[in-house]
């Protein structure tokens, strides 16, 4: 990498809807609903916001939000018979057991062909080199051992073959579901160039292994992120790597957005002190969204004040906002990489 006096943000949003809380043993769906039609509502308002600040983000989407409807087998009468199925040990149902096989206007919390329209029409007017990211098909536990190395690949390439055969685009970053990072080997060979990874945390614990040990680490990692709000700890900020050749990561170092018993101010405090650490530090702060989030109240106000910061920060000559692929190009002199078209 060339020498660089200068901090680095880059921002991402996961568009997920409500596939991004499958995982859940139950979960509210009117609330849910209400916050994907919210969300709906406030996504022009978020775009108004990076054309303003001139904030480029790359965008991961979800295979399955693609779709504006989808049916049940006639003979299985499963959802999707043909995408194999994970065996989490914690998973006792069918993974698509949430999949309402309706359609876009009956259930938009797990629809959303009319949002990724809206985005990709965005991108391809806009001038700001935004980039779209693969998020796999339906939200698969990637790290997972139930999660094998076939699931994966066919998450991963049912994802690509709708985006390609739906907007002629073929993704060329990926953001793992939950960034639980697991088979990166399948994104080198299915032409991935980079990902996020899995957020560095305030006390290391291994999510795999269940045991007592590793209950309290977890939980003690969780009580550590909670009152580093309050106390107002700086997030982490990072480099990026190369787990193998050609493959590149960065390392997510702040989800922005609603966080229970914590105000949506106290993230953003934090968002503006990982900014300003990447300055000092000549590192990385990476943040993400989810865009389920976006008609969230509030949201859009406080996400205005670290766009702000950030528009602050560049025009100090301080910081420089970047695509993951095009921090890449700061990282590594590569035809994979530079040779690609791979944000429009």
């Amino acid at each position: 990498m060339d020498e660089n006096t200068k901090g680095t943000f880059l921002l991402g949003i996961d568009v997920e809807l409500a596939w991004g809380l499958v995982h859940r043993k139950k979960i509210n769906l009117s609330e849910i609903t209400r916050m994907c039609i919210n969300a709906r509502k406030a996504l022009d308002g978020v775009l108004d916001l990076f054309e303003r600040f001139q904030i480029p983000a790359t965008w991961s989407i979800l295979g399955h939000l693609i779709l504006d409807h989808c049916e049940r087998d006639n003979e299985s009468e499963l959802p999707h018979p043909d995408m194999p199925r994970p065996s989490y040990s914690w998973l006792k149902d069918d993974w698509y057991r949430y999949d309402p096989c309706t359609n876009l206007q009956k259930d938009p919390a797990w629809y959303g062909k009319d949002i990724v329209d809206r985005i990709v029409g965005y991108i391809k007017q806009s001038k700001l080199p935004h980039e779209i990211g693969c998020h796999s098909f339906s939200h698969q536990h990637f790290g997972d051992p139930g999660c094998g190395e076939e699931l994966a690949r066919t998450e991963t390439k049912k994802c690509l073959e709708l985006m390609n055969k739906e907007y002629g685009i073929i993704p060329r970053v990926f953001t793992f579901p939950r960034t639980y990072v697991g088979h990166i080997d399948v994104l080198k060979e299915l032409g991935f160039v980079a990902f996020i990874d899995t957020p560095p945390k305030l006390y290391p614990c291994v999510n795999l292994e269940k045991s007592a040990t590793n209950y309290v680490k977890t939980y003690l990692s969780l009580i550590l992120q909670f009152l580093s709000y309050y106390l107002l700890f700086p997030p982490h900020v990072v480099t990026a790597e190369e787990p193998i050749p050609r493959l590149w990561s960065v390392k997510a170092c702040l989800g922005y957005g609603k966080k229970p018993l914590i105000p949506l101010r106290l993230v953003t405090v934090k968002a503006k002190q990982g900014i300003d650490r990447a300055i000092r530090e000549q590192k990385i702060f990476s943040m993400f969204a989810h865009l389920k989030e976006f008609g969230v109240d509030g949201f859009c106000r406080e996400l205005e004040k670290v766009l702000a910061h950030v528009e602050r920060r560049r025009a100090e000559g301080k910081l420089e906002v970047r695509t993951l692929s095009e921090l890449l190009r700061v990282y590594a002199e590569d035809s994979t990489i530079t040779g690609k078209e791979v944000h429009k």
